[in-house]
């Protein structure tokens, strides 16, 4: 369109450049600024797309044993598995194959806007399934992973601010690998505000402790470490 602009209008002279009161300057500008909504609303549908096939990924793909590998009655002691689990890499496969096809087919400000947007629909996609899993010691290796391999992903990407989220992801995953009889510590983590890079509130983070195997066990002794429960009322 621009170059038919320039050349068979501009170039014919048949409307001055500078008058932009002109039908045809009017015309072009609304045309495009109704291209720039479809081109959005388009990106808005993939991305909706795409986040529902992550959601069934890692649905599907994510077993209780991944997380959780005590819950394997037949487990017996074997050494847990704690290589990248088949549903975190079922997702960033997925959604790097949509990010690449939009390389070279589209300008870097859109490319952007849906990376932006894709990595924080990704963030709380993986938020929401944490807040579904038990989640034990042994098992806090392998999510360890998975938190690692989202986190190189959003890397790849170059948006220090999205990256801040997935580091928050990352030290979110520490809370499960710590000791349960190390309740103080584990407190400590859940209220250290600046460790979770202001993403995550004390309050959030406690919710997602929930999610421990063992909770009822170390519930107590954390609660008493954190709001000083131990102190009697006199």
């Amino acid at each position: 369109m621009d170059v038919f602009y320039e050349q068979e209008l501009i170039g014919a002279k048949l409307i001055d450049r500078s008058d932009f009161l002109d039908p045809a300057a009017k015309g072009k500008k609304k045309f495009e600024q109704r291209l720039d909504e479809c081109v959005a609303s388009g990106l808005n549908k993939g991305i909706d797309v795409l986040m529902e096939e992550v959601d069934y990924i890692l649905a599907t793909k994510q077993l209780t044993t991944d997380y959780n590998p005590e819950a394997d009655i037949d487990a017996g002691r074997k050494v847990p598995d704690i290589g990248v689990s088949d549903a975190a890499v079922g997702v960033i496969d997925v959604v790097s194959s949509h990010s690449s096809m939009l390389i070279g087919s589209t300008d870097k400000s859109t490319l952007d806007v849906f990376n932006q947007e894709v990595g924080l629909r990704l963030f709380a996609a993986i938020c929401k399934h944490l807040k579904r899993q038990r989640i034990s010691v042994d098992g806090s290796l392998k999510l360890i992973s998975d938190m690692n391999h989202y986190f190189k992903f959003v890397q790849n990407l170059k948006n220090n601010e999205l990256l801040l989220y997935f580091k928050a992801l990352r030290e979110l995953s520490q809370i499960y690998l710590v000791d349960p009889s190390d309740a103080k510590e584990l407190a400590s983590v859940i209220a250290d505000n600046e460790r979770f890079y202001g993403i995550f509130r004390a309050e959030e983070v406690y919710e997602f402790a929930e999610r421990r195997a063992d909770w009822f066990q170390v519930r107590r002794d954390v609660e008493r470490a954190m709001y000083g429960l131990e102190c009697n009322v006199m």
